[in-house]
């Protein structure tokens, strides 16, 4: 672990240039230098231009005391808590946690309680939420009850977010060619360190049980079937990329990878950005076993739950897919949306 370099300041760029969880706006700069892409990229960026000035005033409860169950613009970073899910909303600068039998919220802050856009999102061993907020460049620290707090500014395109093994800080990477680097940063105000650098494009990431970071790889450049799994060494810096098949098929890689979750027995899921997908991947052999298409237009990130299921999020509309294990090994798949 080397010591921080100054973090990147916040600069005046085409928006496209910032990166969320999903990467979608990362998805959009990169994918705008390919041909295919040119003649639309200008229309997408105007339209992510527009959603990013949509102030997001829901209260985080009502005057009697309930929680609003506005729907979120999208369902970008997950976490599981207790057996529901918090989830980050980039474009709509909140932090929600709903029911993933019912949809129904139970607690979210937002932009009138000094939130930023937030893109991922971790919960601390004291219940404190930590987030990232990618235009901004920010790491913020959300207290129970909606006291936020900036633990740093490391540059834009900060995108995802794991908590370290030690539990004491927070491991964060950016989701655009614009930084290459792993960052650890604590909570309690020590200063920031370089986990590791000369990384690629990483996406929404985590830490499985062997302790190792596991990422998705390849940015919006793998959107036609060359995303990757890549694994990091918090401890040392050392990255690997994994090899993957998939049997019964011809592919080798994912169609942007865009979010990893690691469930309590090692088990790496993968979300399919496009083509919406999720894949279980065994980190020993590198294969990816896919447990179904989604019905969503674009995916966006992952979780694993306690109880086997697992959540596929949507970039936009606050939906989310939910696969559930049944005993012959196969997933059924539930559309629900986050809110009423």
């Amino acid at each position: 672990i080397s010591s921080m370099r100054a973090p990147n300041r916040i600069r005046p760029a085409a928006i496209e240039r910032a990166s969320d969880r999903s990467s979608m706006a990362a998805m959009l700069h990169q994918t705008g230098r390919m041909r295919r892409m040119r003649t639309v990229g200008p229309a997408i960026t105007a339209v992510v231009v527009a959603l990013m000035a949509i102030p997001a005033c829901t209260p985080s409860t009502l005057p009697d005391g309930s929680v609003p169950q506005a729907v979120p613009f999208g369902v970008n970073g997950m976490v599981e808590e207790g057996g529901q899910v918090w989830v980050a909303d980039l474009f709509g600068g909140q932090l929600v946690r709903f029911d993933p039998a019912t949809g129904r919220i139970d607690e979210r802050y937002g932009r009138l309680d000094g939130l930023c856009g937030t893109d991922d999102v971790v919960v601390m061993p004291d219940r404190t939420l930590v987030a990232t907020c990618p235009v901004d460049g920010r790491v913020i620290a959300v207290a129970r009850g909606g006291d936020a707090r900036v633990l740093d500014v490391v540059g834009r395109s900060v995108n995802p977010i794991a908590l370290d093994p030690s539990g004491e800080s927070v491991l964060v990477g950016f989701g655009s060619e614009d930084d290459d680097r792993v960052l650890r940063v604590y909570p309690d105000g020590r200063p920031t360190e370089v986990v590791a650098d000369g990384l690629p494009v990483l996406n929404g990431f985590d830490v499985g049980p062997d302790g190792m970071l596991y990422a998705p790889t390849g940015g919006a450049a793998g959107s036609f079937g060359t995303g990757g799994l890549g694994r990091l060494d918090p401890s040392t810096g050392e990255f690997e990329q994994l090899p993957l098949t998939f049997p019964g098929s011809t592919r080798t890689g994912f169609d942007f990878a865009c979010g990893v979750d690691v469930a309590a027995d090692g088990t790496v899921f993968v979300a399919q950005c496009f083509n919406p997908t999720v894949f279980a991947v065994d980190p020993d052999t590198g294969v990816a076993t896919s447990l179904g298409r989604a019905p969503l237009d674009t995916a966006d990130n992952v979780v694993a739950l306690d109880d086997g299921r697992v959540v596929l999020s949507g970039f936009f509309g606050g939906k989310v897919v939910v696969f559930t294990p049944a005993l012959d090994g196969s997933y059924s798949r539930r559309l629900l949306t986050v809110g009423r």
